[in-house]
């Protein structure tokens, strides 16, 4: 096999074709026969694109950056890997990143999402549930279908690691909230863990899967792997400044955010009673009141500043890397995600 020429850089231009091809609209009725059984047919068919395949695809449909693909794509390129480009293994974290919004807007009770409703309140909480389960697993067969023996394990002993990590920040995520009502000395340190584990989780599948598929040595999908990690931290960080805007809607489920953390390290004990004040449950408009509270211009700086330096460690990760056009498009890619890492 030939290895590919340094060529045009991956773009973000939405095509979902390669998509479709990983989550069809419908399960072909073959497919469906080798998995339950010959009387599958094409009312099983139907019923299952109804209640499986569509609730992803609501979400699919409106939309989103898939940034995802371009770094599985552009982890391949720089890895070495050979022609052709196994399409259907950049997209398996979008699929990954469209089942986990479902599952997050169940746990969040949330009434939006890409400016229409969430998939529970379309399907009803069990089919959507079902159907981003269903999607985790289909994952795994797109790794069967697309990598040899030996790829294939090191993939799936990387999906294990990585999904597991993603539920642990989710964990996270969910409950530390409580844990500063309670008056735990959370700080800013712990943010970035969590959004490392959280964010950064689908972030490293794309980079790594993309190096897996490409046969590359160990060290160079670890490089991607840090670079990953970090660039999920920068991103998360921007996100929570940038909600800031917009109301806030973390604050509003008494959600940590990197913003409010800052705020506890560096407001001192009037800044930790007026944040666990407006936290108690019973108070109404509390997230409005945070976020008057937040949006101060010193903490501001001091929270893009974090952004920048969680860019700038992911950037430093990509020296590991070899040069050429793609690695130059992900310091690109970190620049325009996290504020930093400006492209060497």
């Amino acid at each position: 096999m030939r290895m590919i020429p340094e060529r045009a850089p991956a773009t973000t231009a939405v095509s979902l074709d390669a998509f479709h091809d990983v989550w069809p609209r419908a399960f072909p009725i073959e497919e469906l026969r080798r998995l339950l059984g010959e009387h599958a047919d094409a009312l099983v068919a139907e019923v299952l694109a109804r209640q499986v395949n569509a609730p992803v695809w609501t979400l699919v449909e409106r939309g989103g950056k898939r940034w995802r693909t371009t770094i599985g794509r552009l982890a391949y390129r720089v890895a070495g890997g050979a022609e052709p480009e196994p399409e259907p293994m950049f997209e398996v974290p979008e699929l990954l990143h469209n089942a986990s919004l479902v599952v997050d807007d169940i746990e969040d009770a949330a009434t939006e999402r890409r400016g229409g409703p969430p998939a529970h309140l379309t399907y009803g909480v069990p089919i959507a549930l079902n159907a981003a389960n269903a999607a985790y697993f289909r994952a795994l067969a797109v790794l069967r279908a697309h990598l040899d023996d030996a790829r294939r394990l090191r993939g799936l002993d990387m999906l294990g690691e990585e999904l597991f990590a993603a539920h642990l920040g989710q964990a996270l995520d969910l409950t530390l909230g409580a844990y500063v009502k309670l008056g735990a000395e959370l700080r800013t340190v712990h943010y970035e863990l969590l959004a490392r584990a959280k964010t950064g989780a689908l972030v490293r599948i794309a980079a790594r899967l993309g190096a897996i598929a490409a046969g590359a040595a160990p060290q160079v999908e670890d490089a991607l792997a840090t670079w990953a990690g970090e660039l999920g931290v920068a991103y998360q960080i921007r996100d929570d400044v940038d909600d800031l805007a917009l109301g806030s809607s973390d604050l509003e489920r008494g959600r940590i955010t990197y913003p409010l953390l800052a705020l506890l390290e560096d407001g001192g004990r009037s800044a930790r009673d007026a944040v666990l004040e407006l936290l108690d449950g019973g108070n109404s408009g509390r997230g409005a009141r945070l976020t008057a509270l937040l949006e101060d211009g010193a903490l501001s700086r001091r929270c893009l500043a974090a952004a920048r330096e969680a860019g700038d460690r992911a950037a430093a990760a990509l020296a590991k890397l070899p040069p050429g056009p793609s690695r130059d498009a992900l310091h690109a890619l970190t620049a325009q995600l996290a504020g930093g890492g400006d492209a060497a």
